[in-house]
This record gives structure tokens, sequence and C-alpha cells, in this order.
């Protein structure tokens, strides 16, 4: 195998003794693996040729890049310091989520880390700052600094990932996704999501180069000679009409077709039979987002999170000025069923064995599903092979390109990273 993926995973509050536990679990696997590796290599039949790529006794896979996803109790400081210690010499990177998971174990206080092993994939962490003061500026950097060193073009018969993981409290997320896709270009893979906390709103951090950073972006390059891609998927469908969006103000839809925005929802809700008021919005509103229709029939989707006065709506993400934009609607069978898309659209595009997987999912889809949750970490398991490690974060928002379209940041939506062994 070309990549090996192992996940580890720890729900120690001590930062250090979490580092330490998530790391070792990983080492355990790739040392199991190398043992497995060396049994088969043991039992070829004497005097016969060797297995292909065998000649000598093989030993575990060198480290090639760590990606680091934890809750957000941890202190960043700390938990970036051990991290660097119980990794020597591998670059790694990551941020905070509302929860991580392995497999389909969820964790609400945790980290997960997912070792990848390589002699050959090509690894670049780029880092900017302030995303609050220029979103597309600091993408256009992290790009930049994470593909330092790398060719101009991938080569032939590789391919190239970026990873996205910018902070979604502080800045216009959006921006800072067209900033990097302006240097990473459309003709490679995306994935990512955006950094949050446990629903409090408050702080988010972002890891690169052995500190913790916050109001930043990271990027993760990735070239690989087996093939990677993405699958994404939200499970949400029309339930309003298409309505033009005539004013915004940064993230808050502030009128529809001239109109307050809240009024406009509030009146396709009734024409459902639906009542909704400023109280039941939220909780409405969880079950019906808006949607930007694209132009192969896909929406890309916007939550609205609170009405603002005098009546917009305001949302994790950018909503463009002259738009279209249409009340969705979703449940827990579309969920996991775009879920089970995600997945398999990864899986099939690989087209080959796969060494791992990188899931980020919205939290709040993780809300909508409640219990049922397991039920989706266990779709993308099925989906994408029992034996392959998934790991991945409850995120604020995703990275990603619909079909054919361009990479964008999304919300409600899951997004699928499967490395190719």
């Amino acid at each position: 195998m070309t990549t090996q993926v192992f996940v580890g995973a720890s729900s120690t509050a001590d930062p250090r003794k979490a580092a330490a536990e998530s790391v070792a679990a990983a080492l355990r696997q790739s040392a199991q693996s190398a043992q497995s590796a060396r049994s088969e290599h043991a039992s070829w039949p004497p005097g016969s040729a060797s297995p292909p790529g065998s000649a000598s006794p093989p030993g575990p896979a060198r480290p090639a890049f760590a990606l680091v996803l934890s809750t957000d109790q941890y202190d960043a400081d700390a938990l970036a310091a051990a991290m660097t210690s119980e990794l020597p010499g591998v670059p790694w990177a990551g941020c905070c989520t509302a929860g991580v998971f392995a497999g389909s174990r969820l964790l609400r206080q945790g980290l997960v880390v997912g070792l990848v092993s390589s002699q050959a994939v090509r690894v670049g962490v780029g880092v900017a700052q302030p995303v609050s003061q220029d979103g597309r500026r600091a993408g256009v950097l992290a790009a930049s600094r994470a593909l330092e060193g790398f060719p101009s073009s991938v080569a032939a018969g590789w391919s190239r990932a970026l990873i996205v993981l910018p902070d979604a409290l502080t800045g216009n997320a959006a921006d800072v996704v067209r900033g990097a896709v302006e240097v990473g270009g459309t003709g490679v893979v995306w994935a990512g999501g955006g950094a949050g906390d446990n629903l409090r709103f408050v702080r988010t951090a972002q890891f690169a180069g052995g500190r913790a950073y916050s109001d930043s972006v990271v990027v993760v390059a990735i070239d690989s000679p087996a093939r990677m891609a993405t699958g994404i998927g939200h499970g949400f469908r029309p339930y309003g009409p298409p309505t033009m969006v005539t004013r915004t103000q940064g993230t808050v839809v502030a009128e529809l077709e001239y109109e307050g925005a809240f009024s406009v929802y509030q009146r396709t809700a009734r024409a459902r039979g639906d009542q909704v008021n400023l109280d039941g919005f939220a909780t409405f509103a969880m079950t019906h987002p808006l949607g930007i229709p694209q132009a192969d029939g896909e929406h890309v989707i916007r939550d609205p999170l609170r009405v603002v006065t005098p009546g917009g709506l305001y949302c994790v993400g950018e909503v463009p000025d002259g738009c279209l934009i249409r009340v969705m609607e979703g449940d827990p069978i579309g969920l996991v069923s775009a879920a089970r898309e995600a997945a398999t659209t990864a899986r099939d595009a690989v087209a080959g064995p796969i060494a791992g997987a990188f899931v980020f999912d919205c939290i709040s889809r993780c809300m909508m599903l409640g219990d049922t949750v397991r039920d989706e970490l266990t779709t993308f398991e099925h989906e994408l092979g029992q034996c392959v490690p998934v790991m991945g974060c409850l995120t604020f928002g995703e990275v990603g390109a619909l079909g054919r379209g361009v990479p964008q940041f999304h919300n409600k939506t899951a997004v699928v990273l499967a490395l190719g062994a």
C-alpha cells in the first residue's frame, strides 16, 4: 500500500494525557499493520517469488502527516504543546469543533488523531490570520503557504487535496474559501469545515506548525500517488418558491423581494400550513433552512440561526445580494440518505482500496438527528468499507464542491474525503 491511515481517540480531560493516549492508539495500529505484513511475508512459500513490493520484511510506515481534531474543553496552547511532543518531526494540523468521532464513537469531549503514513505523499500546511478583517486574503495566504514547494500542476497519475479549516465564528468563512480556491484552483479535491466550540459561540482554535491560533484559517495540501476524492450531501429539499435576495448585511439576509426577510419566511411557511413566530423560529428553522439554487439543480444550504431587528435572518455564512433563495425542509431519513450518498460518491470516485476517510459533518445535522446520529456515523463506516478507518468532527459549516460546481462554504452538509491506498 502507498498510503495508510491509523486513527486514535481519547476522551481524557487532561490535554497531555489525551494527546498521549490518542497518538499511542494510532501508533499501535501502525505497528499491528506492520506485524501483519511481516507475517504475510514470512508465510510466502519458500523458493517462490516474493509478494510484489515486499522483497524484505516491511516495517511500520512513516507518519507523513497527522490530522488532529478536538473539542473545545482543552486549553488550546497546552494541547498544541502536547501534540507536538507526541509527534516529533511529524507535520500536523487541525482545529477544535463541537464534537469529534472515530468510527461510530462520538465524543462530546475528546480528541481524535488520524496518522497518514506513506513514503510517497507530499504534505504542506499553511496558516493565516485574521479572517475577521480580510477573510479572502487570509484564504489566499494560507493556501499559498500550504502549497509552497509543490509543483504548480498535479503530476500525471497523482491526486491533490486541500483541506480548509477556517474560524467560523469571527469572519466570513465563504470569503476565506474563495481566497483559498483562488490559489488552489478548481481542478483538485476540496474538503474541510469551520472550527467551532460546543455551541457557546465564543472562541475557536486552529492548529498548525505546533501552535494554537484563533481568528485564523489553516489549509492542508496533500499530493498523493493514490487517488483521493470527496462526496458531499445534505438531504434537504425545496419547501418554498424561489425568492430574490434584495438586501444583505454581512451574513444577515435583510430583505427578500424588498420586504423584511422574516415576513417572507413566515408567509412561505403559512402557505404550507405552518405557523412560525419569533419564539419558535429557531426550532422551525433547524429543519427548514435556506437553500441557494445552483445551475445543476443542487442547493447550497444556509442555516438561519435567529431573527435580528428589524426582521432580518442571521445566517451561518453569507448569502449574496441578488441571488435566488428558497426555504428548504429536511428530516432524519433524508439526512442519513445524504450521508450514504456522500460516502458512496467518495468511495466510487477513488475506485480502489481506501486507506481512510476524514468526515466533516455539520453540528446542526447532529442536533436534528439526536440519538439517531449514530445511524449517520455507522452509515459512513458501512459505505466506505468495514475495514476503512474513519474519523471526523462536527463542524460549523463545511467546505466542498457540489457535483461539478466550484468549491464553496456550506451549512448542514456532510463532506467525506476518502484517501486511496
